[in-house]
């Protein structure tokens, strides 16, 4: 059985990464792959899918998170392409408080999971999954998430510029002002 990769990281697109390993390039399909860049050494945490016409691999960044991933494609009526949407919609944490208390209506939204569906999750995973750390994650202003996008996209990963953000007490600012305040602190880092 396969447990994780560990490379470097050669392409990063919407739903996978390409992770060179000793001279292979292997594809592998996550839920968050902005977590990563190109160039990057990483260590992947992986899945291998095996059904009767496919194979493939499913990364994962954390433990926690391939965890919550092989629990939920035990759920009833869950695959692994409709967990890995699922998750693509949603933080762990996020996830992980809509099965605390039982939020059929947050579950719903995500991509591929009704209500019969979000039932189901809730009523297999309820008691399953370690949820006593979780957190609920604090929002992100209008300003703040255009910032986030903003320097997503110059190649900035998504978990440091959350930290550099819940670091700023003040949430009245202007986009600019996160920007900059985020790379100040990125760069002292």
């Amino acid at each position: 059985m396969y447990y994780y990769l560990r490379g470097q990281i050669m392409e990063v697109y919407n739903d996978s990464i390409i992770i060179d390993v000793s001279g292979v390039g292997y594809q592998v399909f996550m839920s968050h792959p902005e977590v990563f860049s190109p160039r990057q050494s990483a260590l992947v945490y992986i899945s291998h899918i095996v059904r009767e016409d496919e194979q493939y691999f499913v990364g994962f960044s954390s433990l926690k998170e391939k965890d919550v991933f092989n629990k939920l494609i035990n759920c009833k009526g869950i695959g692994p392409r409709t967990a890995l949407g699922a998750l693509r919609d949603i933080t762990l944490d996020e996830f992980l408080v809509a099965i605390q208390t039982s939020d059929v209506k947050r579950l719903k939204k995500l991509s591929g999971i009704g209500p019969k569906a979000a039932s189901q999750i809730i009523l297999d995973l309820q008691g399953v999954l370690a949820l006593e750390e979780v957190q609920p994650t604090t929002k992100l202003n209008k300003a703040q998430e255009d910032a986030k996008i903003a320097l997503k996209n110059l190649g900035f990963k998504v978990k440091d510029i959350e930290e550099c953000l819940k670091k700023i007490d003040d949430d009245t600012l202007k986009t600019e002002e996160y920007i900059t305040l985020v790379l100040r602190t990125i760069r002292k880092g």
